[in-house]
């Protein structure tokens, strides 16, 4: 008697078990997916949120010392300085950083992905930062654009007025949906750096409107479908 013949024969898989097995998990994968890549948006978005929300405790306690805003674009006679006064370098000692430095940091929104420019020396690869690499929100034009004297003092609709959103990083200034200079950037919710009104050169294919992180004057923060021009003006409206 053959001592091996009462070994089990080992089945394999058929080809056909193999398909299915495949496609199970070809559909599970198409399933699963799309979830994770929501759960992650939520992640980066919670994580802006926190940003922007720093921003505006860190503009309200600039606002309690000097008794105005930080600048959102200087006015005339101080562009000429070496390093102007702006707000992305005004709120820096209050989140422990030097004046003389622009942005990074909480400045920067996770979600802000961007092709580098040339100069940047990154060939294709995207990365953090808006379209200058160090800012990827924006202050309230209404809020000292072009001018240094605008405080809390003069906010009458508190709550309903923003001071810092989400856009490309192109300008310092933030300007309302509707503006030739709308550049609220609707990233988060399926949206990209292309996603605001005015189309400031960003790289890449436009992409529809997903939803925009926004923090008001009173630090409560927002996810936006929309910013009309009522949320910037200062008065109630």
């Amino acid at each position: 008697m053959n001592p091996t013949s009462s070994k089990p024969a080992r089945r394999a898989f058929t080809l056909i078990e193999l398909l299915v097995v495949i496609a199970i998990i070809a559909i599970l994968a198409s399933l699963l997916l799309p979830t994770l890549a929501r759960a992650r948006d939520k992640g980066k978005s919670a994580k802006c949120q926190s940003n922007l929300r720093q921003l505006g405790i860190a503009a309200l306690m600039y606002d309690e010392d000097h008794q105005v805003y930080p600048i959102g674009w200087p006015p005339s006679e101080l562009l000429a300085l070496s390093t102007p006064p702006i707000w992305y370098r005004q709120l820096q000692p209050y989140l422990g950083r030097n004046t003389n430095v622009s942005g990074q940091g909480v400045f920067i929104c996770p979600s802000s992905l961007q092709k580098a420019r040339p100069e940047e020396r990154l060939g294709n690869a995207l990365r953090e930062g808006g379209f200058w690499g160090f800012l990827a929100y924006a202050q309230n034009v209404h809020v000292n654009g072009g001018r240094k004297d605008i405080g809390s003092r003069h906010v009458q609709d508190v709550p309903g007025t923003l001071l810092y959103a989400d856009t490309d990083g192109w300008d310092a200034c933030l300007y309302a949906d509707g503006q030739g200079t709308a550049n609220v950037c609707y990233r988060h919710s399926g949206g990209n750096e292309k996603s605001a009104d005015t189309d400031r050169g960003v790289a890449g294919p436009k992409r529809p409107k997903g939803r925009a992180n926004a923090v008001f004057v009173d630090t409560h923060v927002e996810l936006l479908r929309k910013a009309p021009l009522r949320l910037f003006t200062l008065e109630r409206d």
